[in-house]
């Protein structure tokens, strides 16, 4: 079974579905309607693949964190012709287990928590002394949480879910 079959079976058949599946060297996604065939992409940025490149540091250091925005932006604004919103988004990042952890159950959570969430993330980098995250802002966390925020801005999502399992990772 695909991932985007596994992630998807509890929704109603028809329903726009987008999964993004954030592994150690790149980054997936499958689109499409619940019950058909989905699309499948692949990009070349992942938790880890960032965190050897311009993520080497925890926390970040400002200059770091810029390099990765770029990087990520320029794999991911091509998508940004295709008309993937509005649909759900639903995500599969074993490196954002925590966050998944920490969220309210199966309630989407909106773009702007996880703006939150990264400013805290930018303010550390910044060696602000009152910043406080939940998260340790490891070079894996940091690199998927980075490709979750700018995929949310730059295509226009709302909100994400997590799949039943942001720890778990469909097999392919």
């Amino acid at each position: 079974m695909s991932p985007f079959a596994l992630a998807t079976a509890r929704f109603e058949p028809g329903t726009p579905v987008c999964v993004l599946q954030i592994d150690a060297d790149a980054t997936h996604l499958y689109h499409g309607h619940v019950g058909e065939e989905a699309r499948h992409q692949s990009l070349p940025i992942g938790s880890q693949q960032l965190g050897r490149g311009p993520l080497r540091h925890t926390p970040p250091s400002p200059l770091e964190l810029e390099q990765a925005i770029a990087e990520v932006e320029d794999r991911i604004m091509p998508l940004a012709r295709q008309s993937l919103a509005p649909s759900r988004l639903l995500l599969l990042a074993p490196a954002l287990a925590p966050l998944a952890a920490v969220s309210q159950g199966p309630a989407p959570l909106p773009r702007e928590q996880i703006e939150r969430y990264f400013q805290q993330l930018a303010a550390q980098a910044e060696g602000d002394p009152g910043a406080i995250s939940l998260f340790a802002p490891t070079p894996e966390f940091t690199a998927a949480l980075l490709i979750v925020r700018e995929w949310m801005h730059h295509l226009g999502f709302e909100q994400l879910e997590f799949a039943d399992s942001a720890a778990e990772r469909p097999p392919r």
